[in-house]
């Protein structure tokens, strides 16, 4: 659970495309660790598969228009050269810092005194509610703070992710599970084809 609020701040927080894809990876990666603890293990693989395979469609696109960095302050070829840092370290730094930090600390305060009564333990429907409200709250601020299609997109399916953790959890049916992994594969290829014609056209491309 801590392994996944980490994540998903990340996503928040990075602007760099190759750590933000990897961030996306891992946070799926430990959403199918957490969905064992409530749902059987075949499901939570086919959710952490789903992951696994959106993350090389956005990393192919996102290198394929060749962006290092995806701060919307990017210095053009006429001014000084970054530093080493600066494609971690962004003038906006500060700022993702402390909202992805009160969004945490809101989820958590939310998720423990309003448990949801999704799991037969009450410290496992504890740990799903923290994840849920988590993501959801995060995805939320990471798609509202940025015009970016790609950052953007990556708000979606975050808070998708968090929409996932609860229905799986209630239904965990492999139809559920199946359409749910469509619909996130589905928005990473619109993610993907608004970045591209964001990058060529980022003048003329509003959303």
């Amino acid at each position: 659970m801590i392994g996944l609020l980490i994540a998903a701040g990340l996503v928040v927080i990075l602007v760099n495309w190759r750590l933000l894809i990897l961030a996306l990876g891992v946070q799926y990666l430990l959403l199918g660790l957490m969905l064992t603890r409530a749902v059987p293990l075949e499901l939570a693989a086919v959710k952490a598969l789903v992951g696994i395979i959106i993350c090389p469609v956005l990393y192919i696109t996102a290198r394929r228009v060749k962006w290092g960095h995806l701060d919307e302050d990017e210095e053009t070829e006429e001014e000084k050269p970054r530093s080493r840092l600066s494609w971690l370290i962004s003038p906006g730094l500060p700022m993702r810092l402390i909202v992805t930090l009160l969004g945490v600390v809101l989820s958590l305060s939310l998720a423990l005194r309003n448990p949801l009564p999704i799991a037969g333990d009450q410290i496992t429907s504890r740990d799903l509610t923290i994840g849920i409200f988590s993501l959801l709250l995060l995805g939320l601020l990471n798609a509202a703070l940025n015009e970016n299609p790609l950052k953007t997109g990556l708000g979606v399916l975050t808070m998708l992710a968090g929409f996932e953790l609860f229905y799986t959890v209630i239904e965990p049916t492999l139809t559920i599970v199946g359409l749910l992994g469509l619909t996130n594969l589905i928005i990473a290829l619109a993610i993907s084809y608004l970045t591209t014609a964001w990058a060529t056209h980022p003048h003329e491309v509003q959303l």
